[in-house]
């Protein structure tokens, strides 16, 4: 069902850069003395102030409303670079675009992240390709497809799990293409749904149509991965003034993707025991996170039970990196290559090559 904003909620969202410019303000003053408990950088105690003032003084519409779609970023996107759009939609549920050829050496299919609320930025538009020319730059040809699967409130969970098990679905069936030529990658809540196709692909899910593999696919990335819904881990306080995510935050986003359902594997990856990974139909995962984030304890825990019967898993965590670093600094012009950024492009480099 789509939803939109009253016109209270229209002009309230207009009325709420008052309040982000005053935390920003506010963020610039106290962020000389943020001691050892604050983000590593000046640039990036801004950078994860007025993200935290953003994602917790607007709603979910009115984020959508105050900020460009996906779909219209990629049609600026080609304009700019001047290729022509690809977009791909069929009546059961896929929607989303092509960066590349689908007839390339491999396939990957990116799930963005957001909350499963917010749409990806411009930074998922750069930093993507920007991988792709990498590993074409050592011989690898890549064709992205782009999930632009539905928002929170316009549908909630199993919708986006459906939508994942189209996708992949499509190009395996309609494309034609082996599950060894195929890459899951994801940040964040695009992370969450990678895992529930995998989870899905050995343990067929009541929620989602039926869809078996002949081979495992050839990895899956994930950047940031959202594996749990708690927000008792240590790392949770620990880095409470260093990243750019806030716990309420979190906690409204997640239950709004429940919208009451109870959770479950597909949901919640770190809730499963290791025999459930056990049969997991991929070759090969490299899961990517940083000192700075509140989601460090449940990655590396998620990360140490899959690996015990995946011996191919490797985990890269980037030092004073904050949740999803290498999109998010981009945003506010801080464009160094970051630890995490460096490390996928090799790895998927190195596993590809072969």
């Amino acid at each position: 069902m789509k939803h939109t904003l009253s016109v209270w909620e229209t002009v309230d969202a207009w009325l709420g850069w008052v309040s982000v410019g005053a935390r920003l303000v506010s963020a610039a003053i106290c962020g000389p003395f943020r001691g050892p408990s604050g983000a590593d950088s000046y640039h990036h105690h801004l950078i994860q102030a007025v993200l935290k003032k953003l994602t917790s003084r607007f709603s979910p519409l009115q984020l959508q409303y105050l900020f460009k779609s996906y779909d219209r970023l990629y049609l600026e996107h080609c304009r700019k670079t001047g290729i022509e759009p690809n977009f791909v939609s069929n009546e059961r549920g896929l929607k989303g675009f092509w960066l590349g050829s689908p007839t390339a050496k491999y396939v990957v299919i990116n799930f963005h992240g957001g909350g499963f609320a917010t749409d990806a930025t411009e930074s998922y538009l750069e930093f993507w390709p920007e991988v792709a020319r990498t590993l074409s730059d050592d011989g690898i040809t890549t064709g992205w497809f782009n999930v632009t699967y539905t928002l929170t409130p316009h549908a909630t969970y199993p919708t986006q799990f459906c939508e994942a098990v189209e996708a992949l679905r499509s190009v395996i069936e309609d494309l034609g293409r082996s599950p060894s030529e195929v890459v899951l990658t994801g940040d964040s809540a695009g992370a969450n749904l990678c895992l529930a196709l995998l989870s899905h692909l050995s343990h067929p899910s009541q929620d989602a149509p039926a869809l078996k593999i002949t081979e495992p696919l050839k990895a899956i990335v994930l950047l940031s991965p959202w594996l749990s819904f708690r927000d008792d881990w240590p790392s949770m306080k620990d880095n409470e003034h260093k990243d750019i995510d806030a716990v309420e935050v979190m906690e409204r986003w997640a239950q709004e993707y429940l919208y009451g359902r109870s959770t479950n594997y597909y949901i919640e990856a770190l809730e499963a025991p290791e025999t459930w990974w056990e049969d997991a139909q991929v070759e090969q995962i490299l899961v990517l996170a940083g000192t700075d984030e509140m989601l460090l304890d449940p990655i590396k825990a998620w990360t140490k039970t899959f690996s015990k019967v995946n011996p191919e898993t490797t985990l890269i965590i980037g030092r004073n990196e904050c949740h999803i670093a290498p999109l998010v600094w981009p945003m506010f012009g801080d464009k160094h290559e970051t630890q995490q950024g460096l490390a996928l492009k090799n790895w998927l480099g190195e596993r590809l090559r072969t």
